[in-house]
């Protein structure tokens, strides 16, 4: 049986050390005139980070909404003991003169 490598396959947003770069690159060259991004306090990047790089494009606000965290996972061996999460809309209007900052 051949093992398959997928760690070259992993995206750069599975990764703490790429996913802010990535996001930066992601956003700046986005030729629109509004980005909305779902995205929860579990996740790699922080709420200062992203905020940081969707200001870049121009107005940006955010939403947030509290849900019982969903558990999957046996609770002893829990990353997460919080019982809640909170998810966040972000967005932006974007400054079409911003892009490819």
């Amino acid at each position: 049986m051949v093992k398959n490598n997928y760690e070259n396959q992993k995206s750069l947003y599975c990764s703490c050390v790429e996913a802010k770069n990535a996001f930066k690159d992601l956003i700046s060259k986005a030729k629109v005139k509004y980005i909305f991004l779902s995205y929860n306090n579990e996740g790699i990047m922080s709420l200062e980070d992203i905020k940081e790089i969707m200001s870049l494009r121009g107005e940006y606000g955010y939403f947030t909404k509290d849900y019982n965290r969903f558990k999957a996972d046996k609770s002893e061996n829990r990353n997460y003991k919080a019982n809640k999460t909170t998810e966040y809309l972000h967005y932006v209007v974007c400054d079409s003169a911003k892009i490819g900052l």
